[in-house]
């Protein structure tokens, strides 16, 4: 069978809670990722009529970070947003903060990532409102990540950006330029917004300073990183942003780490790929992969301070994409002779995904062939599934059968 971050979770997370300190939203998201589709979530039988077959069904966690549920979720998010984003060209930036800003993360988690978000956006609608650029208010859908290959703290933005936009008189106009914005342009004006934020948040105590930080040594290296250069890349255009939608949808759920990455699990060391951008592959293209090793405990400690905190909002979006800008969009899809956007796109169905991603899933008694019926709710339990107390017998034909356990709440995204 292959490895799983559950699997490690359930190995090794009760004797790692013992020596770590965690924040209760991640020691709730550890055991909600541990027990996912186990008997802990308790769940319902699915039964033949006939009493030839009796399956346990257990409830999932539906936690953001977690990997199994994360698919859905995706999958509809990607499906709402292709029927948002408008048929034109767009432009791809990612804005990086100093890794010496990482303890300042650490203790502000929601007002870091708020300002971050704020400052990347602000630069760019900024920017693009000048008729040297654009002249117009552009479409902006912005991603948050937090970690790098290595699951290594990494905080940056990806930002889908439309090549073009909306002017006063409300028509739609080009980028003067092949280049979208200058590259230095953009991060000096971001690197100056972004730390004059977090100065005045520090002024007005939003922000909590880690403990081995006074407010004049947090001012000093504030002053000191408006003088280093920042990694802010701004790409060619795209044909279409549906590519990256589609990148930055597998960060939008389902955690930092994909199982297909994970190599093994023994002697306490987890092993796991990552593509080693700093050598390419001239062959290939990209990075090189390369397997990390890292003692469990260190594994578990990257993993769980990519939770994050509830009401965290990790994609947000703005300029002509903002919600109350369908209008403005209906305009631009008008010119650009594009459909209108659907009011409410259809959402899909598990079946659907299940038949969209090639997966079988039991639906009808193998012996009989009839449809196998969902009854029989039982409890939350450590117990293993051989240990499951046998089905209770199906209700009459003539009654309706019991509800079903509601699933734990869905975590905001």
């Amino acid at each position: 069978m292959a490895l799983t971050v559950q699997a490690i979770l359930q190995e090794h997370f009760e004797a790692f809670a013992e020596t770590h300190p965690l924040a209760d939203y991640q020691l709730e998201a550890a055991r909600q990722l541990r027990d996912c589709r186990t008997a802990a979530m308790g769940g319902h039988w699915r039964s033949c009529p006939e009493g030839h077959v009796h399956t346990p069904q257990h409830n999932s966690c539906h936690h953001r970070s977690c990997s199994l549920c994360a698919a859905l979720a995706r999958e509809r998010w990607l499906d709402a947003w292709k029927e948002r984003l408008l048929d034109c060209p767009h432009s791809h930036s990612v804005l990086t903060t100093p890794q010496e800003l990482i303890p300042l993360w650490r203790y502000n988690k929601k007002p870091f990532a708020g300002l971050l978000f704020h400052a990347a956006t602000d630069t760019l609608r900024e920017l693009l409102a000048d008729a040297k650029y654009l002249g117009a208010l552009p479409g902006l859908l912005a991603g948050l990540h937090t970690w790098g290959q290595q699951e290594q703290i990494h905080i940056h933005l990806h930002v889908l950006i439309t090549w073009g936009g909306l002017n006063a008189e409300g028509q739609w106009v080009e980028p003067k330029r092949r280049c979208l914005l200058p590259r230095k342009v953009l991060m000096e004006k971001f690197r100056g917004k972004f730390l004059a934020y977090l100065r005045k948040a520090l002024e007005k105590g939003k922000l909590v300073l880690p403990p081995d930080l006074s407010p004049e040594q947090a001012q000093s290296l504030l002053n000191r990183l408006g003088r280093q250069v920042w990694n802010v890349k701004i790409f060619d255009p795209y044909e279409h942003g549906r590519g990256v939608a589609t990148y930055l949808a597998r960060y939008l759920k389902g955690g930092p780490l994909s199982h297909g990455r994970l190599v093994d699990c023994r002697d306490g060391v987890v092993r796991f790929w990552y593509c080693d951008n700093r050598d390419q592959d001239e062959e290939e293209g990209g990075g090189r992969r390369k397997i990390l090793a890292l003692p469990v405990d260190e594994f578990l400690s990257r993993l769980l301070e990519h939770v994050p905190p509830p009401g965290l909002q990790t994609v947000r979006s703005y300029g002509l994409y903002a919600s109350s800008k369908r209008p403005q969009r209906g305009l631009v899809r008008a010119h650009l002779g594009q459909a209108e956007e659907p009011a409410q796109p259809p959402k899909l169905t598990c079946r659907e995904l299940c038949e969209r991603l090639g997966i079988e899933v039991q639906r009808t008694c193998p012996v009989c062939g009839a449809p196998l019926v969902a009854h029989g709710r039982f409890p939350r339990g450590r117990y293993s599934r051989r240990d499951q107390p046998s089905p209770p017998p199906l209700p009459p034909r003539d009654e309706e059968p019991e509800p079903l356990a509601q699933p734990p709440p869905r975590q905001a995204a």
